[in-house]
């Protein structure tokens, strides 16, 4: 600071400061040193600052990332609820259309001269069946596909198996219980058969046996 007032002050003589140096620069002294103070002052407020600011991002990160979390978990909460709801619902509903497919299944084997006279019954009987699937679609519930595909022993219930050429081995060959299912959950799994690959009749005929297939006995010289 000396050095800087000295530079600064004007000179006499051939660059020789004047008289009373110390008692001119005293003031510019003591008034550099409070600016130097206040500036030393001001840097370490500004490292204050500076670190309360990344504190406060670091918080605010934190909060917002925990805020995220709640989000996510409650709309899954949320989600699970409602499919829980739902379920519990639509399993109360499944024996009525079950109902309701068997009396359809009966119309279509029913003889044209009966089927004239339960026409207006059975197409009651549709109307409202179509109704009850356009609801429970409107939850969300949909039919399981099984007859023809992959048997899939989280969707499908194999009660039978049937030997059968008309259906690749391990693929449902019929329906018993039409399933149903939420999204991936599963409601209720469909009741089937698996097909499986005809096995060639023997009629009990055992194969025959070669002569001497069982003789041990040899020449002796």
């Amino acid at each position: 600071i000396d050095e800087f007032l000295q530079s600064a002050l004007p000179t006499h003589n051939g660059g020789l400061p004047t008289e009373n140096l110390s008692k001119t620069i005293a003031p510019y002294h003591n008034t550099l040193s409070e600016i130097e103070d206040e500036v030393l002052k001001l840097k370490s407020q500004i490292s204050k600052i500076e670190a309360e600011r990344a504190e406060m991002f670091e918080n605010s990160s934190r909060r917002q990332k925990d805020f995220d979390n709640y989000k996510s978990r409650t709309e899954r909460e949320r989600e699970e609820t409602f499919t829980n709801q739902v379920s519990n619902l639509a399993t109360q509903m499944l024996p009525v259309l079950d109902n309701l497919n068997r009396a359809l299944d009966f119309a279509a084997d029913v003889s044209d001269e009966k089927e004239k006279e339960f026409q207006q019954f059975f197409q009651g009987i549709f109307l409202v069946n179509q109704q009850l699937n356009e609801v429970l679609e409107g939850m969300g519930v949909t039919a399981i596909d099984s007859v023809g595909e992959p048997f899939d022993p989280h969707c499908h219930e194999a009660v039978a198996i049937e030997e059968t050429e008309n259906f690749p081995p391990k693929t449902v060959s019929a329906e018993l219980l039409r399933g149903y299912r939420i999204g991936s959950r599963v409601i209720r799994a469909s009741m089937v058969k698996v097909a499986a690959p005809v096995q060639p009749q023997t009629d009990g005929i055992l194969p025959e046996k070669t002569e001497n297939s069982n003789d041990t006995s040899f020449e002796t010289k």
